[in-house]
């Protein structure tokens, strides 16, 4: 099978929770966004060969219109104006964008109390798949999208990751929690565009809750940083899930993030370009290296041109040797 390749932008340039739209957290915070320098990064990676990028919309509530009171009430008007711009980029580059909504990190990492409102508190949730959710769905082109991921690592708000946050923080969310929160959500995204694949990328370690907590997933996203590039197979999935559909070579299989650990690192210096020819090898239908600014490309945010790293030459030699 030959897999969609692509790469990570999750957000540009560095601006983390403000590079798309205004955050209602941080009212004074500003935002950069110009439609020419966005266009910079989609160009990049199409350049290098690479024919999609993951992007993120609303991590860390960027882009989330809330009231006096911190309830959702919809989408901002720069965030809508951002996707659009995306989207014209993405024609004009030849790539697809596979979108997120909500980074489960920000909840404990940064405190983020509007991400765990909407995660956890039934009415906001509602709000958010309705306003937010289905109203971005709505407008997303199927042609473009690669698919719409409403959580990134639902397992970080979790008890089973609790020991790698750090103590005297906020208390965990259950699973089951999660899983209303998702299948809600998922239900407002289909209703609104029913030819979106609809996602929640997790490690593959934590499968079998993710699959069995209710969100009633149809697509599989793994996030995987493996010290050589390796990816699990359909059916190592099935088996971990719990769910023999995996098995089916038509069921959407992703992997969202595909990394190198700092710690021990690479065994190789090409270990990170292994996940390429691994994804065609174990039928993904598209996978994303983390990442591209930094990685394979120099981190330079005020260039407009900025220069390939050797990872990003040899991405470039991969792919053209690449068997058709």
């Amino acid at each position: 099978m030959r897999s969609l390749l692509g790469v990570n932008v999750p957000y540009f340039f560095g601006s983390y929770a403000h590079d798309l739209a205004k955050n209602p957290r941080f009212p004074d915070w500003p935002c950069d966004f110009d439609a020419m320098r966005v266009s910079g990064p989609l160009l990049e990676a199409r350049a290098l060969g690479l024919e999609a990028v993951r992007i993120w919309l609303c991590e860390g509530a960027e882009g989330i219109a809330l009231d006096d009171r911190g309830r959702v009430t919809g989408v901002r008007p720069d965030l809508s104006e951002a996707i659009s711009v995306l989207e014209e980029a993405a024609v004009r580059a030849g790539v697809r964008i596979y979108w997120g909504l909500l980074d489960a990190n920000s909840v404990h990492r940064d405190r983020d109390p509007t991400t765990r409102s909407i995660l956890e508190d039934p009415d906001q949730s509602a709000r958010f798949a309705e306003l937010v959710a289905g109203a971005i769905a709505k407008r997303l082109d199927p042609k473009i999208a690669v698919g719409l991921e409403i959580l990134s690592e639902p397992e970080t708000l979790t008890e089973d990751c609790a020991d790698a946050r750090p103590t005297g923080g906020e208390p965990s969310i259950g699973w089951e929690t999660i899983g209303r929160f998702l299948a809600h959500t998922k239900g407002a995204i289909e209703g609104a565009n029913d030819a979106l694949i609809v996602t929640a990328g997790s490690m593959p370690v934590f499968l079998p809750k993710l699959f069995a907590c209710g969100a009633g997933l149809d697509a599989v996203d793994v996030h995987v940083y493996h010290d050589d590039g390796g990816l699990p197979s359909r059916a190592d999935l099935a088996g971990y899930a719990n769910d023999a559909r995996i098995l089916d070579p038509s069921f959407p299989l992703f992997a969202g993030e595909c990394g190198i650990p700092k710690d021990p690192g690479p065994k190789h210096p090409l270990s990170l370009l292994n996940y390429l020819s691994n994804a065609d090898a174990c039928g993904y239908h598209a996978a994303f290296l983390w990442k591209l600014e930094g990685d394979l490309v120099e981190h330079a945010p005020k260039k407009i041109r900025r220069a390939w790293t050797q990872l990003g030459h040899d991405t470039r030699t991969l792919i053209d040797a690449r068997q058709p």
